[in-house]
């Protein structure tokens, strides 16, 4: 018997983005339609088992009609089990379990929320697996959650044994002050599991899988922020009967948070070399677009049009052109400082020397803030 699942993570509904107040809504919404594709791809797949490895929310307390929704998405997986853990922003604890119970109230027998520290047995929803989760209780902690897979053996008349866990993994995820339950690879081989399906990490992992690799994140599904640069992930991984896993990455994301640093010189043409250096699906781009240097003075005041036009076309842009100056030419020395004088002098010197145009820049800043 083979085993195939679709594996995703940190989807978490929910999301404000009141930093993009222009398509908050927009943004917010995606979540929920990439979950609901995830699942159509799921069943387009064939896959028996789908499941969420912490954040499917983005808070404890998010709306009531966010965890409906969710759960209403999810039994349309028409496999035998979606299994959903709580990760640290969707965590399980005593004083804060309103957002777990809604859910599997509105939850369908084909979804169970592995909120406890035991060996989950799947031979109930018709599957030769038994999970062994790592639940969070808190959103931040310097301890994992799978302590407790040590003291457990094994059952070995079941075919998979699968660990579930949110949390930071040495060495790949960004957590320098160890405060997202973080887990090495040699703790995780240790507990001797078929497969560890991890969360917590927005990029996926590993980048170039193997039969036998053993850890996989699968990244958030739906870009949400400037420091994603990739289209959104997850994976759909098969086990065989010799448990060599066939991992299949897909990309799964609406939007795209694309930036951009352009370094503009005085031949620029701005428009054609802005154009050619940004992508091209724009309409579901969200594009922050940081500009430097120095430019002729008619390419200068083209600027402000050209924001115009990307706003006209990017889903939505931030754009910031504060560090390009107007390169200073003779021609506006002589329009603006009386010849002969002092200024005018300095500055001509300096505009002949190539060398010179930080110095000239420089320079005349200055000149300019005295006359102010």
């Amino acid at each position: 018997m083979s085993l195939k699942m679709l594996l995703t993570s940190d989807v978490h509904l929910g999301m404000k983005f009141s930093t993009h107040p222009k398509v908050q809504g927009e943004l917010a919404e995606a979540r929920f339609i990439t979950l609901s594709n995830l699942v159509q791809k799921a069943n387009k797949e064939h896959c028996d088992l789908f499941v969420v490895a912490g954040d499917l929310f983005e808070r404890v307390n998010v709306a009531k009609r966010d965890i409906l929704r969710a759960a209403q998405t999810l039994r349309e997986f028409q496999g035998n089990l979606v299994a959903v853990l709580p990760g640290n922003h969707d965590f399980m604890s005593n004083g804060q379990n309103n957002l777990w119970t809604i859910f599997e109230e509105s939850a369908e027998n084909n979804v169970l929320v592995l909120k406890n520290k035991q060996v989950e047995p799947l031979q109930h929803y018709d599957l030769d697996v038994n999970l062994y989760p790592a639940p969070c209780d808190a959103k931040n902690s310097c301890k994992n959650s799978t302590d407790w897979i040590k003291n457990e053996s094994k059952d070995e008349g079941v075919q998979f044994h699968i660990g579930v866990a949110h949390g930071s993994l040495e060495g790949f995820s960004p957590d320098f002050e160890s405060n997202y339950f973080p887990m090495t690879q040699s703790e995780l081989e240790a507990f001797n599991l078929d497969l560890w399906l991890l969360g917590h990490t927005h990029i996926q992992y590993p980048k170039n899988p193997g039969p036998r690799d053993r850890i996989f994140y699968p990244a958030t599904p739906e870009p949400d922020g400037f420091d994603c640069n990739h289209e959104g992930k997850a994976w759909i991984l098969k086990l065989d009967d010799e448990k060599n896993v066939e991992p299949v990455s897909i990309s799964t994301g609406k939007y795209r948070f694309v930036h951009r640093e352009l370094t503009l010189l005085p031949d620029s043409n701005i428009e054609s070399l802005i154009t050619n250096s940004l992508p091209l699906d724009r309409e579901s781009t969200l594009l922050k677009l940081k500009l430097k240097g120095r430019i002729m003075e008619e390419e200068y005041e083209k600027l402000e049009q050209i924001r115009s036009n990307l706003e006209d076309s990017f889903f939505d842009i931030k754009m910031d052109y504060s560090d390009v100056a107007r390169a200073i030419t003779p021609d506006i020395i002589d329009r603006e400082f009386t010849e002969g004088s002092f200024p005018h002098r300095l500055l001509t010197e300096l505009a002949y020397k190539e060398e010179d145009w930080e110095a000239l820049q420089v320079a005349y800043d200055m000149i300019n803030g005295v006359k102010k």
